[in-house]
């Protein structure tokens, strides 16, 4: 063998071994964008609990060897419950992270802001906690909804209310899309059903409710029912300030608010004052969860020594979701990512999801359509919402009477 051939094959032999030992680069990570409120003046408490459920996704996605063979990365920006927040949020998530779906948020003013960025750009957005009309109803193709909406959850809020034979039903809502939404669905079908009624408009920004509960309090009749429209911590001094006033709750006059009250965070801001609320809960009893659901909640107690609420499964669904339409689509791009979604089905921890093309009405559009639904009742101190007694629906209930 001649002197050149020789070093030819040295050389095929130091390439061949250099490749053995090199290890082959993996794929970039697939970056989501994850958005909600982690400080005041929004629901920081229902934004931290959402952002662990997905944290604790990703890393079980993660450790199962990701998807597509990829990581995932989610960055996760605070919106502090402000929509010129939620926009430049998106905007960063869009253009410096440069993510493949942006999904979360839990004030409905602050969705309406970033899916503008998102319709914008055309990035596939998925809402967990939002639940104003005007999300979906704009029928962006881009934007999908897991929570309910207004629509959905307020009519039977409100059938609700008529068939337990209130007769004067104060409905306290915040000044946003939210609250002044599910004001007017409440009072119009409460109206339909000749059911007195009367409107109380607040800020979230708002500390001191007390004139506007001593109205209440000099009504004539007082009212027998009030239904709070309100997504932030609002509602914790409103609920304590109610109590102290002696107006609700009561045997008189019964208090229903929103998601916002799940937290183990409301006992330690109102005491006792919490015991015997009514609330409007987006979750499956524990009677019906499935294996998903079990599990999730077993993990989720163990990381963060709580137990976990509906909004942290839907967070936690959110993920999935947007992780379906990705493996659906076999790939991360932007539009791919959409298309799946439109015809995604996941079974979740929480329920079945899937995003209907329906136009009429225009909420429903990539609408998740059938929410589990609950109003619950704290009948002790400090007790989860897995443990309360559920009043609806019947179905589902655990007792035929309200407290007190």
């Amino acid at each position: 063998m001649n002197r050149s051939i020789r070093r030819r094959l040295g050389a095929l032999a130091i390439l061949a071994a250099s490749l053995a030992v090199t290890p082959v680069l993996a794929e970039e990570p697939i970056a989501l964008g994850w958005v909600g409120p982690l400080s005041p003046p929004g629901n920081y408490s229902g934004g931290q609990e959402m952002q662990w459920a997905v944290q604790l996704g990703v890393d079980e996605i993660n450790k199962a060897g990701g998807v597509l063979g990829r990581q995932l990365q989610v960055t996760y920006e605070d919106t502090k419950g402000q929509p010129a927040e939620g926009s430049a949020a998106a905007v960063r998530l869009i253009t410096k992270n440069n993510v493949s779906a942006i999904f979360g948020e839990f004030h409905s003013s602050v969705a309406l802001a970033e899916i503008e960025e998102a319709h914008k750009y055309g990035v596939p957005w998925v809402g967990t906690d939002v639940w104003a009309d005007d999300v979906t109803a704009k029928q962006y193709p881009e934007v999908f909804r897991v929570s309910p909406a207004n629509s959905l959850v307020y009519v039977k809020a409100a059938d609700w209310t008529a068939e337990q034979g209130f007769k004067n039903v104060a409905i306290i809502a915040e000044n946003t899309d939210f609250g002044q939404g599910g004001a007017k669905i409440i009072a119009n079908e409460l109206q339909a059903k000749n059911v007195a009624n009367t409107l109380v408009t607040i800020d979230l920004n708002q500390q001191d409710f007390t004139p506007a509960l001593l109205r209440l309090m000099s009504q004539s009749p007082r009212p027998d029912a009030i239904q709070m429209v309100i997504a932030g911590q609002a509602q914790y001094q409103l609920v304590k300030q109610a109590c102290q006033l002696g107006l609700a709750p009561t045997a008189e006059t019964k208090l229903v608010g929103s998601s916002g009250l799940l937290q183990k965070e409301v006992w330690e801001v109102t005491g006792s004052c919490a015991k015997n609320l009514l609330i409007v809960n987006v979750a499956q009893p524990k009677s019906q969860w499935n294996d998903k659901a079990k599990a999730f909640v077993t993990a989720f107690t163990e990381r963060y020594k709580r137990a976990p609420t509906g909004v942290a499964l839907e967070a936690y669904d959110t993920l999935g979701v947007v992780v379906e339409a990705i493996r659906k689509a076999g790939s991360a791009d932007r539009g791919a990512i959409v298309k799946a979604l439109e015809a995604v089905k996941f079974e979740g921890a929480n329920a079945t999801y899937n995003f209907p093309a329906t136009k009429s009405p225009a909420w429903a559009f990539h609408q998740f359509m059938d929410v589990p639904f609950t109003i619950i009742q704290y009948t002790a101190e400090n007790q989860s919402p897995e443990e309360a007694a559920i009043v609806y629906p019947k179905n589902w209930a655990t007792t035929d009477k309200i407290l007190p």
